[in-house]
C-alpha cells in the first residue's frame, strides 16, 4: 500500500461509480497492475490509492488519499505558471497512455471509470508528480447524463485528451463509441481511396497528353488507351498455375520448421524442466496453504468479534494480548511506557511495524537495534555481467566477507563478473565464487557461496528445526527487478556511479506451509511478496534470524506461491567451508516497542482533557490534540 497521506475527504456512495459488483475505488488493486502492466509503474501511480470507509449511522462515508511519492501535494491550479506548465506536460503525457485502454476489452471498463474524476481540484501534484484524487467519482446524478458527463469531463482531464467525448461507462455507449470509430474509420478510408484515384487519373492522363504530343510531333497516330477491364471479367480470371509455388514453398517450409521444432533439443525454447513437485505432493501442498488460510480467516474473525477496547486505547483480543501479541500495558509499572521493548507472539494477529522490533546487538539487549537496521545489514544485491547481458538477484551475509545467493542467480556469469553492494558496504565489490550447489531440478538445491574480499559484515543467525514454522510472522527482503526499474539509484549505478546503491525492499507475511520437493529438499511456502531479484534473498522471522531463501514463485490463476528454501538445508551447504554462522533452535520470542502514546501521558503531557464529554481529546478545529497521533480508521459498520 502506499504510505504517504494527502488528504480526507467525505463522499456520497451514490455519486461512486460501479465496477463489477462493487465500486470502481474497491478496485484499485485492479487497475493499478493494468495500467502498470500496459504502459507502467509511473503512469499507475497516477491515481492515488483509497482507502474507502462506508460510514455508518454516526459516521458519514470518507475517502482517505495515499500516494506513494513523499510530500505533502497541493492541487494543479495552485502552483506557480512554471510548476503548472511541467506537471501539465507530465499528465498529458501519461494520460494519453492510458487513454489508449479505453477500448481494451480487458481494462477498458475500469479504466474508463478511473478516468471520470469529481472535480478539477482533485488534479493534484506531489513531489513534482500528477496524482489524482476522487476518481471513479461523479457530481450527483451525472452518471446517467452523457451530455453532462461528456461536458465536465472536458473542465477536468478533458483538457489533457485527445477524446471527443466522456470515456464510456456502460456497455450501450462502448458499442456506440466503437460504432462511432469504425464509421470515422471508414470515411478515412474511402477519402484515401478517392485522393489515390484522383491522383492515378491525373498522373495517366498527364501520361497520355504526353504520349499523345509526341506521337503526332512524330507523324504517327495517337495510341488508344482500352477501356479498364470490368470487376466481373477480373474475378473470372483464371490464376495461373505458376501463382501457386511460393504458397507451397511457404507451406512446406513452415511445416519443415514445426517438425524440427518438434524433435528433442532442437526447440528455440529450452525443454520444460521436470516439475518440482510431484502431482500428489502438488495437491498435498495445495490443501495445506488452503487449510492454513482458513486457519487464518477463523482467527481473524475470532480476534475481530472478541476484541475489547482497554481504557487507555489499547485492542485486547479475546486471548488477552494486544493485536501484535504482546501483553497490555502494566500501568502501575513505571517502565512499561511507550518506547518500552517488550515480549511478543511469532503468530500475533498482525505483526508489529517492522521498524519497532527489536533484535539482539552485540551487546546483547541492552544493544538493540532495529529490524529493519538488522536486515539491511546483512543483505546486498548480487548484479552479474554475463554473455546475455546483466542480471540482478540478492544475498545475505553467512560470515564477514562471505555471502550466500541462489545459484540460478550466478549460473550464467562471464568474463563480466560478479558484483555486490548493499549501505554498508557503500560501492560495488567484486565476489569470486567459492562453492555452488544447483541447478535444482536436478540436485535438489540452489545454492552458491560468495567471498567478498576486504568486507567485513555481520551475518544472521539461521534457524534449523524440526518444529513447525507453520503462521509464524516472516520478513523477504531484496531487490525486486519490478522495483529497481523506477529506482534513481538504480539507474545511477548502471550509468557508472558505482556508489549508488538501490533501496532495499521489504514485505511482510506467514508460512503458509512447509513441504519437501521431489529430491527431499525442504522449502517453506509463505505469503511474503517475492518476485524476479528477490532470488537468494533472506527470509527473517521476527527475531532477525534467517529461516529460509527466496528461490522462486509458482503463479497460479488465483495466487502466487512464494517459496524460499529452508535453513537447514543452507546449513548443511555451509559444512566444510569458512562460514561458520550461529545455529538456533529455538522458537522465536519477538521483542517489540511499545506504540503510540498512551492517552493519560498524553494528557499529562499537554494538559487535554481526556474525558468522554463533548469536545473531550480534541481541539476547536477538530483535529487530533497535540501530542497524540491522528490515526484515519474506518468506521464500523452496526
Amino acid at each position: 500500500m502506499a504510505d504517504n497521506f494527502l488528504t480526507k475527504n467525505k463522499v456520497e456512495l451514490g455519486q461512486c461509480l460501479e465496477y463489477g459488483d462493487g465500486l470502481a475505488l474497491d478496485a484499485y488493486p485492479a487497475l493499478y497492475e493494468a495500467v502498470k502492466a500496459r504502459v507502467g509503474p509511473e503512469a499507475a501511480r497516477l491515481f492515488a490509492e483509497p482507502l474507502l470507509s462506508r460510514g455508518n449511522n454516526s459516521a458519514p462515508p470518507t475517502v482517505s488519499w495515499y500516494s506513494e511519492f513523499d510530500g505533502t501535494g497541493q492541487p494543479l491550479n495552485r502552483l506557480d505558471s512554471a510548476a503548472q506548465s511541467a506537471a501539465t506536460s507530465v499528465l498529458a503525457r501519461q494520460l494519453g497512455a492510458i487513454g489508449a485502454l479505453i477500448d481494451d476489452p480487458d481494462v477498458g471498463q475500469i479504466v474508463s471509470a478511473a478516468l471520470h474524476v469529481r472535480d478539477p481540484e482533485d488534479i493534484w501534484v506531489v513531489d513534482g508528480h500528477p496524482v489524482l484524487l476522487n476518481w471513479g467519482i461523479l457530481p450527483a446524478d451525472m452518471a446517467r447524463d452523457t451530455s453532462s458527463r461528456t461536458a465536465h469531463f472536458g473542465r477536468v482531464l478533458g483538457r489533457f485528451m485527445a477524446l471527443s467525448a466522456a470515456p464510456p461507462l456502460t456497455s450501450l455507449e462502448r458499442e456506440e463509441r466503437a460504432a462511432t470509430q469504425n464509421a470515422a474509420r471508414a470515411e478515412a478510408a474511402a477519402e484515401n481511396a478517392r485522393a489515390a484515384g484522383g491522383t492515378t487519373a491525373a498522373t495517366m492522363a498527364g501520361a497520355t497528353a504526353t504520349g499523345a504530343a509526341a506521337g503526332t510531333a512524330a507523324g504517327a497516330v495517337p495510341p488508344v488507351t482500352p477501356p479498364p477491364e470490368p470487376p466481373r471479367a477480373r474475378e473470372r480470371r483464371a490464376v495461373p498455375a505458376g501463382a501457386w509455388i511460393p504458397l507451397v514453398v511457404l507451406l512446406l517450409l513452415a511445416a519443415g520448421a514445426l517438425a524440427w521444432l518438434l524433435i528433442p533439443g532442437n526447440r528455440i525454447f529450452p525443454e520444460r524442466r521436470a516439475d518440482l513437485v510431484d502431482p500428489s505432493e502438488a495437491v498435498r501442498l495445495a490443501e495445506e496453504v488452503n487449510r492454513s488460510l482458513q486457519e487464518r480467516v477463523i482467527a481473524l474473525r475470532t480476534a475481530r468479534d472478541g476484541a475489547v477496547c482497554r481504557w487507555d486505547g489499547t485492542l485486547l483480543m479475546p486471548d488477552g494480548v494486544t493485536i501484535e501479541g504482546m501483553l497490555p500495558r502494566n500501568e502501575f509499572d513505571p517502565n512499561d511506557r511507550a518506547g518500552a521493548v517488550r515480549t511478543a507472539r511469532a503468530d500475533p494477529v498482525l505483526p508489529p511495524a517492522a521498524e519497532r522490533v527489536q533484535v539482539q546487538g552485540a551487546g546483547g539487549f541492552a544493544d538493540t537495534i532495529s529490524l529493519l537496521n538488522h536486515i539491511a545489514a546483512r543483505t546486498a544485491m548480487v548484479l552479474v555481467q554475463g554473455a546475455t547481458g546483466l542480471a540482478t538477484g540478492t544475498g545475505f551475509f553467512v560470515g564477514p566477507d562471505l555471502l550466500v545467493t541462489n545459484y540460478h542467480v550466478i549460473e550464467n556469469a562471464g568474463d563480466g563478473g560478479i558484483y555486490v553492494t548493499n549501505t554498508a558496504l557503500s560501492s560495488l565489490q567484486p565476489a569470486e565464487l567459492i562453492k555452488t550447489l544447483g541447478p535444482l531440478p536436478t540436485t535438489g538445491g540452489d545454492f552458491a557461496l560468495l567471498r567478498v574480499p576486504g568486507a567485513s559484515q555481520p551475518s544472521f543467525p539461521i534457524v534449523s528445526t524440526d518444529r513447525s514454522l507453520r503462521l509464524q510472522s516472516v520478513i523477504a527482503a531484496g531487490y525486486p527487478g519490478d522495483l529497481l526499474n523506477t529506482d534513481q539509484q538504480f539507474r545511477a549505478l548502471r550509468s557508472g556511479n558505482l556508489e549508488a546503491v538501490p533501496d532495499l525492499a521489504v514485505t511482510d507475511g506467514t508460512i503458509s506451509a512447509e513441504q519437501k520437493l521431489n529430491a527431499g529438499t525442504e522449502v517453506l511456502v509463505h505469503s511474503a511478496p517475492i518476485s524476479t531479484g528477490n532470488s537468494g534473498g533472506p527470509l527473517i522471522d521476527m527475531c532477525g534470524r534467517l529461516i529460509g531463501v527466496n528461490t522462486f514463485v509458482v503463479r497460479g490463476p488465483l495466487r502466487n506461491l512464494n517459496f524460499a528454501l529452508a535453513g537447514s538445508d543452507l546449513v548443511q551447504f555451509l559444512e566444510g567451508t569458512a562460514a561458520l554462522p550461529s545455529v538456533e533452535t529455538t522458537a522465536c520470542a519477538p521483542r517489540v516497542k511499545r506504540p503510540s502514546v498512551p492517552m493519560e501521558e498524553t494528557a499529562e503531557a499537554t494538559g487535554t482533557d481526556t474525558g468522554t464529554g463533548a469536545g473531550a481529546g480534541t481541539g476547536t478545529d477538530g483535529t487530533a490534540p497535540k501530542g497524540l497521533p491522528r490515526l484515519n480508521l474506518p468506521a464500523m459498520d452496526q
